[in-house]
């Protein structure tokens, strides 16, 4: 009887088991290096990490480069990559995808950041900041540490958007006001005390010459007037397919 409970146990672990793993592979890679630019270590070194970042915040983050984008934008061949493949998580498909193309056009090589869901509320106001701090690395062909600055850089804008700003910085923002309205104060202080010649008078009779100022006659001239105009509401009710918000940015390197 011990020997048939400890088999249905092993038969029920090892289906379990089987269930996990058929679950993780349905998921497609987040590193897909079709231009074949890292090595297979520094791609599954890269894999986990995303891996790592996009279960720990349940946010798609992906890298996929290609030879070619086969005369597609990159912006449509990024999009419909990500939507095409089953990328992004939850309702709302919530991923970062960066996209590399090998391929020369107009004397540069494509790449595009597309964004979905919390992927664009943490990225889409920041997108020329990611920018600029992979897109260096890929002029250079270091194609390792653009990939890992792109992984770096969307964990911190995730985490800010769905955790909130940091503690340290949100200290630092209020010491450098407090350290501005001090200097700006001081500032104020000095420039007052050397106006030592001025002094606040309640009329203008000191700066006047007398009798050269004489009054004869007086009238409401009607100059202008001030007219506030408002939109009228539009109804964004209807038609359309709806569907998560969505963005993207790109450029040459």
């Amino acid at each position: 009887m011990k020997r048939i409970i400890a088999a249905l146990l092993t038969v029920i672990l090892l289906c379990a088991l089987c269930s996990s793993v058929a679950f993780a592979s349905s998921h497609p890679s987040r590193v897909v290096d079709g231009a074949d630019v890292l090595t297979d270590s520094e791609e599954n070194s890269l894999a986990s990490k995303l891996d790592g970042i996009s279960a720990e915040y349940s946010v798609d983050i992906a890298v996929v480069t290609v030879e070619s984008l086969g005369g597609e934008s990159p912006a449509y061949f990024t999009e419909s990559y990500f939507r095409d493949n089953g990328y992004g998580l939850g309702d709302d498909k919530d991923g970062i995808m960066l996209l590399f193309s090998a391929e020369v056009v107009d004397g540069g090589r494509d790449y595009y950041i597309y964004y979905s869901g919390v992927g664009y509320d943490a990225v889409n106001n920041d997108v020329e900041d990611l920018k600029d701090a992979i897109v260096g690395y890929l002029k250079s062909d270091d194609f390792v540490s653009a990939f890992d600055t792109f992984a770096d850089e969307c964990e911190n804008y995730v985490d800010i958007e769905i955790n909130g700003a940091p503690f340290n910085a949100i200290k630092s923002l209020i010491i450098s006001l407090v350290i501005g309205f001090i200097i700006a104060l001081i500032s104020v202080s000095v420039m007052k005390g050397k106006l030592k010649s001025v002094r606040f008078q309640t009329g203008a009779a000191n700066y006047q010459v007398a009798g050269s100022l004489r009054i004869t006659d007086s009238r409401d001239v009607f100059l202008y007037r001030n007219v506030v105009r408002r939109a009228r509401p539009q109804n964004t009710s209807g038609g359309g397919g709806g569907g998560s918000r969505s963005g993207g940015s790109g450029g040459k390197c």
